[in-house]
């Protein structure tokens, strides 16, 4: 039975007893306090937006095997109560977050073991809630390389990145996060369980992929349980190289060289001075002033890495690429998976991703300023090399979730997301915020996806209110020009605010805090 004290519907109070019988009463929870810390992803949401969604779960359950997972489903779909799957929330489009309350299912909590790591036959099961740095580090001590992760692989988990199609650290060698998977177990909306692929062998037969219908599905049709991802041979060298730049834009040039020369990077990531000035103001070791940099990580046998490191240093002299230390460097690669340590100074940060053609280089970093500018924010501008014509700029920008006036900041992404499209690429993700990209984005084929959705989902139980369409909590449908009328809207506010000070006023009141305690340990020490 449910506690009296613990906030639980009458409506809901049933589908809790189900569950505490069904996976145990110590992997339900249903106290106020343990459900609000699921009410928000990497991006903290405005106290606002609970008028609009339904953000705080009315349980949150954790797993701890298929079996598990399937009894949980069994119990949304008898009652008709939606789901919505959480690893990490690492991400920032409410992708993880409820729209309607009902059943949160925390995948970090207990499906987070490494099952199988095969040498012979290269790959590598593990439950989707294991976050990819523990399964890289694994794989590596056995000699084996997972070629692809996200940027924030410490604590983001398989089954999250999976959803989204990640692109990251690798993207460029081995392709997305999809392009890794061999096989998934998932759980469909039914309880049944479904192998999407093989763990030996490419899904490459005859037939519909199971496997592609599930990535990038952002978990709305169906709960992935384990992953199996094929692996490489650990590489004989890995070698880290930053160059400098006196603007961002400049590295336009070289990149496009780069990616059309026969290098083959496993990964290349670039930062713009603001990005530095931010981490140096939240006490961060990093650059002096004036750096934009491109840090490139090879791998690979140690002939062809010194090949690839001569011809990319060629390359690089050519347009004025200043080659730093390898201790930069090093440290730059170090540095890959804590981009936003400028949070640090007590302000949330969005960042706008979308992915270019790699052409557009130079006119999207024009874009990127003019926007942060129009919009009157404190942002910088960081991204990565996804493929030899791809390009993701995931420019960001801080705010303050608790003032009202900060609400208008997501007109930045979707003015950016506009601007995305308006050039042949697109914006990253749907989640809850932008799920009315999806018309702009596959155009008609976006009647072919919901349709999919309804079959497979009829009651939309599987994480609603996400990539399909924007809902509101009252099962208030928004249509998609609507929507972007709304968002387009809210830009043109923000315009009308006074530029935010808050911002440099805490980074201020940050390093003088600094300043006391580093003074405050002199005095101990003498």
């Amino acid at each position: 039975m449910v506690a009296e004290d613990e906030n639980v519907s009458r409506e809901m109070a049933q589908v809790v007893a189900k569950l505490q019988d069904a996976i145990g009463r110590e992997n339900v929870k249903t106290s106020k306090m343990e459900r609000l810390l699921y009410s928000h992803d990497l991006a903290p949401l405005p106290n606002l937006a609970q008028i609009a969604f339904k953000n705080i779960p009315d349980v949150v359950v954790r797993p701890h095997t298929t079996e598990d997972v399937v009894k949980i489903v069994k119990i949304a779909a008898e009652d008709k109560v939606p789901i919505t799957p959480r690893g990490a929330s690492t991400w920032g489009l409410g992708g993880s977050t409820p729209v309607f309350g009902g059943i949160l299912i925390d995948m970090s909590g207990g499906m987070n073991k490494i099952l199988e790591i095969n040498r012979e036959n290269l790959y590598v099961k593990a439950q989707a809630g294991c976050t990819w740095k523990e399964v890289y580090d694994a794989c590596m001590e056995q000699g084996l390389l997972l070629g692809g992760y996200p940027s924030s692989f410490p604590s983001a988990t398989l089954g999250g990145w999976i959803s989204v199609n990640g692109v990251g650290v690798g993207s460029m060698k081995y392709g997305t996060s999809g392009d890794l998977v061999r096989n998934m177990e998932v759980v469909m909306p039914d309880g049944t369980v479904v192998q999407t692929g093989y763990d030996l062998i490419v899904d490459n037969e005859t037939g519909y992929n199971l496997n592609r219908l599930i990535v990038g599905a952002e978990g709305t049709l169906a709960h992935i349980c384990t992953v199996t991802f094929k692996l490489e041979p650990a590489p004989e060298v890995m070698r880290s190289l930053t160059y400098s730049f006196p603007t961002l834009k400049e590295a336009g040039k070289p990149l496009m060289e780069i990616c059309r020369s026969r290098v083959r990077p496993l990964h290349i990531g670039f930062s713009d001075h603001n990005h530095f000035d931010l981490l140096r103001k939240a006490g961060r070791h990093t650059l002096p002033e004036g750096h934009n940099v491109l840090n490139i990580q090879l791998e690979g046998d140690k002939e062809i890495v010194a090949w690839e490191e001569k011809k990319i240093d060629e390359i690089m002299a050519k347009y004025g690429g200043k080659k730093l230390p390898d201790e930069v460097a090093a440290h730059e690669w170090e540095e890959r998976c804590y981009e936003y340590r400028c949070r640090e100074i007590g302000i949330g940060s969005i960042p706008g991703e979308a992915v270019m053609p790699l052409n557009t280089f130079e006119e999207t970093v024009d874009t990127c300023y003019n926007l942060l500018k129009e919009l009157k924010l404190t942002g910088a501008i960081i991204g990565s090399i996804v493929d030899r014509n791809t390009v993701m700029f995931m420019p960001y920008y801080l705010f303050n979730p608790d003032e009202l006036q900060n609400l208008t900041s997501f007109g930045f992404n979707a003015k950016f997301a506009n601007y995305a499209l308006s050039i042949g690429g697109r914006p990253l993700g749907f989640g809850a915020f932008f799920a009315s990209n999806l018309d702009a984005i596959r155009g008609t084929g976006a009647k072919y996806i919901r349709d999919i959705k309804r079959l497979i989902d009829p009651d939309d139980i599987m994480n609603p209110g996400k990539l399909t369409g924007t809902t509101l909590r009252y099962g208030i449908r928004i249509p998609p020009a609507l929507f972007n009328l709304g968002m387009g809207a809210i830009g043109v506010i923000k315009r009308a605010f006074p530029t935010e000070d808050e911002v440099a006023e805490r980074q201020e009141a940050y390093a003088q805090e600094r300043a006391n305690k580093a003074r405050d340990g002199r005095h101990k020490g003498h």
